[in-house]
């Protein structure tokens, strides 16, 4: 790890700042913009390991790749249909685990398990709204 590891309070404030924008933007905006906010944030997921990636030079192709597989996804959700993004979400969960395992360029732990959790519970989150809705 080269960049990420040398600010992780900044990478901890981003954080954070992306959960509290979830919440927040979901809480305040109207019905209607549930699955462009998903996608917004499904893409915004995407940048901390391709950033990475390009930083250490390392495993740019495979972390670009997915990047855009799953930015993909996430825009098919609004223009498609909702379980386009909400598989872009849980997919991006299952590279977390799969990155806390050692694929991909490295990053740090606590980092993927806390991305993975939030992925996981967002992905659930907005499955059980697509099917009440």
């Amino acid at each position: 790890m080269v960049f990420f590891a040398r600010h992780q309070r900044l990478l901890l404030l981003l954080g954070t700042v992306y959960v509290l924008g979830l919440i927040g933007t979901h809480a305040t905006l109207p019905a209607q913009h549930v699955w462009w906010i998903a996608a917004a944030f499904s893409i915004l997921m995407n940048a901390p390991y391709v950033i990475e990636a390009r930083a250490t030079a390392r495993f740019v192709g495979i972390e670009t790749g997915l990047a855009i597989t799953l930015i993909a996804l996430s825009l098919a959700g609004p223009l498609i249909a909702p379980p386009f993004v909400i598989v872009a979400i849980l997919a991006h969960g299952l590279w977390d685990i799969a990155k806390h395992l050692g694929t991909g360029v490295p990053f740090l732990s606590w980092y993927t398990l806390g991305c993975a959790g939030v992925d996981f519970i967002y992905a659930g989150s907005l499955f059980t709204y697509w099917m009440a809705h």
